[in-house]
């Protein structure tokens, strides 16, 4: 059965991609003449202007992770898998919309970011990290937390650089640096592995 559209997903979705392209200052009077909704229709699902933005940053992480997984083959090895990450990346660094990431902006944009703005940051940032964590134990390397905050680290530099740089290659930057992440991490396992196999 088709999903009818609500007033309430029609406002996230047209607000979250006027705030990415525009900024979160965007003022209430164009989000609703731009989407075709009343003053009150949009009081009426959203109070505030942040209670706006956080249902619009929640969005966003959702799309962010789809968009993330979209250029991965999950019938590939684990190494594979994370290393697709990047192509996903570089698609979306080509983009003609593409603004960097939707919650460095937030922060940045909103000097005095409230707890439910903040918090909604923080969990985007955190769901990423424990994303990237799982494809990294996948690959069944050591150090799991640390060589996947390097990993998430690379994600957030190519991002930043792709945005001042207008450049998507900062994607294929970031992947040959993460395969030498791995490579590291995975001669550091053999060696351990030498190491006990030698122990008494």
């Amino acid at each position: 059965m088709e999903h009818t559209e609500t007033k309430r997903e029609l406002i996230i979705k047209e607000a979250s991609r006027m705030m990415y392209e525009r900024g979160t200052g965007v003022g209430v009077d164009t989000l609703v003449s731009e989407i075709g909704v009343a003053k009150m229709t949009l009081y009426k699902h959203f109070p505030t202007k942040t209670d706006l933005i956080v249902a619009c940053l929640e969005h966003m992480d959702d799309c962010h992770r789809a968009r993330l997984s979209g250029e991965i083959d999950w019938t590939s090895s684990p190494r594979d898998r994370l290393l697709s990450v990047f192509d996903s990346l570089r698609v979306w660094f080509a983009t003609p919309s593409f603004r960097g990431c939707a919650f460095v902006n937030a922060t940045v944009e909103l000097a005095d970011t409230s707890r439910p703005v903040r918090n909604a940051v923080h969990e985007h940032k955190n769901t990423m990290r424990a994303w990237v964590i799982k494809l990294v134990e996948e690959c069944g390397l050591p150090n799991t937390q640390f060589v996947a905050s390097q990993i998430a680290q690379l994600m957030e530099g190519a991002t930043t650089t792709a945005l001042l740089e207008r450049d998507p290659v900062a994607a294929d930057i970031a992947q040959a640096t993460a395969l030498q992440v791995l490579d590291k991490a995975k001669e550091s396992k053999m060696s351990e592995s030498k190491m006990s196999s030698r122990s008494p």
